[in-house]
């Protein structure tokens, strides 16, 4: 299946975070500046995705690395978390380069094995 447009753009997400939350695993001091980030974005007046961002929140504060993977990951269900997500300081921009690329080649491939 040749994905297109938003689907793209979430596989590529979805590749993201499972690196992200792979380094939180072997590097849980990283879920604090995770936190602060949510802390900021919740402080915003009409926050639009305050709902998910408190569930960053909680997740971030109390669930175990496997369980937030679980959530996060779920291509359906994690999609709208993903979508506002405050992993972005995991990630160094050369890490985040590096997999964008591997990203972009995995869907290139993908794209060749279609009929």
């Amino acid at each position: 299946m040749v994905r297109h447009g938003h689907a793209r753009a979430d596989a590529r997400n979805l590749h993201l975070h499972r690196a992200a939350i792979e380094k939180i695993a072997r590097q849980p001091e990283l879920r604090l500046p995770c936190l602060r980030l949510v802390e900021a974005w919740l402080a915003a007046p009409e926050q639009p995705a305050r709902t998910w961002l408190e569930q960053w929140r909680e997740m971030l504060t109390r669930w175990p690395v496997e369980r937030i993977a679980a959530v996060a990951l779920d291509e359906r269900a994690g999609q709208a978390l993903r979508q506002c997500s405050p992993l972005g300081p995991v990630l160094s921009p050369r890490e985040r380069w590096t997999l964008l690329e591997e990203a972009n080649r995995a869907l290139a491939a993908e794209a060749t094995r279609t009929p």
